[in-house]
């Protein structure tokens, strides 16, 4: 290969006869004519301009890998530069052991952080070992590696190991680098390791998922989707978008959390830019979004407000804003509650009531409870509590109406149930289902299947034939820890779940499947 400067440094030590491996270096020669053909540049933004690899992260992370060779154990290192910026988290990251352009080891640099994580299609981040208050200033160029040694990884920065770890996930592959939230520059790119020219294609695997939101300009962090059809057929998508978990009021968000919303007009394929639809002056968030029969829009949320001390934040309960001009303006927002909380949308019964489910916290005395109007959501009548049977529940209810006209809740984290059989006037004593689970989320299909998504394992859901009396095994849908999931039937039979990731950078994901006679089918056409 023309572009490569190969420095085989083999050492051979004659006294006593002994003669050690020859250890192996491998500079990359980012000047040559033919680097095209030997990086995947997997991003537009990826690119090499003078000696450098310039990866621009700024609206979405970009990615390289380096295909003509494979390691299994050897040492990463190369020069990286972050341009200064405001704002985002100025990342830089190093790829090793790629067996394809889903599946590698990865550190993360970024503005104080090394974060040492192992990437799969289905978990972007599954965290190893971390550690923080790096002196890493943007604009000036560092000094990285990353060492592979069988089951044993190595992080260092500008000359100083930071630390070491053990994952016996992945055994060898390819190399490449990353830039998100800012524009990276990388150089002087060298290999030390015994490695052997690649020989199997690398392929980027189609996602599994597709993304609803990625950064809807809050701070990078979306969370609590919510996803409902409009009677013109396109899909709503609501959603909290903060800076982290509880975004409260600071100087880069004087307004606390907002509740974002996208829409799709091609079954979730796509989704436009997103936009805000509530910013009150308080942390607001867990929105959920109904549209009625009559064409009212309602959109739930609960508020937190900032507390005199660093961090503290009391509740203000639940809220709703509700739109007649199909989403062009919204009222003003409204109190239904005063001390519980919503994590689920507003359903439209038979009977034309409509019914919310709440929770209320307080150690043992935490528990289920749900709100209901019986004027198109004008006025709202007190909380009905939901007997916790002397057990704590979280609850974040939901609540969905079986065909003989029972309403059937579900409740976190035991996933308890309860039943009304007055349509939510009074309500059985809660017991369990079975199984865990948090925030869970109905929704019959076409083929009257009743599904219920939720939280634990990872993001998960159950399906039940039989109106909620038996239901399937557990099915995971992704590995990351978001969840607090929502779903609507698609035009062709197939169903549309969208969750969120947690941790740094969480986005709002979506997939789709079918319900089969032989369970869970994942329908492989991704949205963005």
């Amino acid at each position: 290969m023309q572009n490569l400067v190969l420095r085989w440094m083999c050492f051979m030590i004659l006294l006593c006869g002994s003669i050690p491996a020859a250890a192996q270096e491998l500079l990359i020669d980012l000047a040559s004519e033919n680097h095209a053909a030997e990086w995947m540049l997997l991003d537009r933004t990826a690119s090499i301009k003078d000696g450098e690899l310039v990866l621009d992260g700024r609206q979405k992370i970009s990615r390289a890998f380096y295909l003509p060779m494979e390691w299994q154990d050897a040492t990463l290192r190369a020069k990286f530069r972050v341009e200064p910026q405001p704002a985002g988290v100025l990342a830089c990251g190093f790829m090793i052991r790629a067996a394809d352009a889903s599946t590698y080891y990865y550190v993360h640099f970024d503005r104080t952080q090394a974060i040492l994580v192992r990437y799969s299609a289905s978990n972007v981040w599954n965290e190893i070992k971390r550690v923080g208050g790096l002196e890493k200033p943007a604009g000036e160029w560092h000094e990285a590696a990353l060492e592979c040694q069988g089951t044993t990884l190595r992080v260092s920065l500008n000359g100083k190991q930071l630390f070491e770890a053990q994952d016996d996930s992945l055994k060898a592959g390819r190399i490449g680098f990353y830039g998100s939230e800012a524009v990276v520059h990388v150089k002087e790119i060298s290999m030390t390791g015994a490695g052997r020219p690649a020989t199997a294609e690398f392929v980027n695997p189609p996602p599994t998922f597709g993304y609803v939101c990625e950064d809807a300009g809050a701070g990078a962090y979306e969370a609590f989707p919510d996803v409902c059809r409009l009677q013109d057929g396109r899909l709503m998508c609501v959603f909290y978008a903060g800076y982290g978990h509880v975004a409260l009021p600071n100087e880069r968000l004087p307004r606390g959390g907002r509740i974002s919303c996208c829409l799709s007009s091609d079954e979730g394929q796509t989704w436009s830019a997103a936009e805000t639809l509530y910013d009150g002056p308080d942390d607001d968030r867990d929105p959920s979004i109904v549209q009625l029969k009559n064409g009212r829009m309602i959109c739930n949320f609960f508020s937190l407000r900032k507390g005199a001390t660093e961090g503290s934040y009391s509740g203000l309960g639940t809220w709703i804003i509700s739109s007649d001009d199909k989403g062009k303006t919204w009222s003003e927002p409204q109190q239904i509650s005063k001390t519980h909380y919503c994590s689920s949308p507003i359903r439209e019964l038979s009977s034309g009531r409509l019914i919310l489910g709440l929770y209320t916290e307080g150690g043992k005395k935490s528990q289920g409870s749900a709100v209901f109007s019986d004027d198109g959501g004008n006025t709202w009548q007190p909380e009905v509590l939901i007997d916790n049977a002397g057990v704590q529940l979280d609850a974040e209810t939901d609540i969905i109406e079986l065909k003989d006209h029972t309403l059937f809740a579900a409740q976190r984290p035991q996933m308890a149930m309860a039943l009304s059989k007055d349509m939510g006037s009074t309500w059985s004593v809660s017991q369990s289902m079975g199984f865990a689970g948090h925030c869970p989320y109905f929704l019959r299909t076409k083929d009257d299947v009743i599904v219920l998504a939720y939280r634990l394992p990872n993001t998960s859901l159950r399906f039940s034939r039989d109106e909620c009396q038996t239901w399937s095994d557990n099915v995971v849908i992704d590995d990351v820890i978001g969840a607090y999931p929502s779903m609507v039937n698609l035009n062709d039979g197939s169903v549309l779940i969208v969750y969120y990731e947690e941790g740094a950078s969480s986005s709002i994901r979506a997939k789709r499947f079918r319900i089969t006679s032989e369970g869970i089918q994942w329908v492989t056409q991704p949205t963005r």
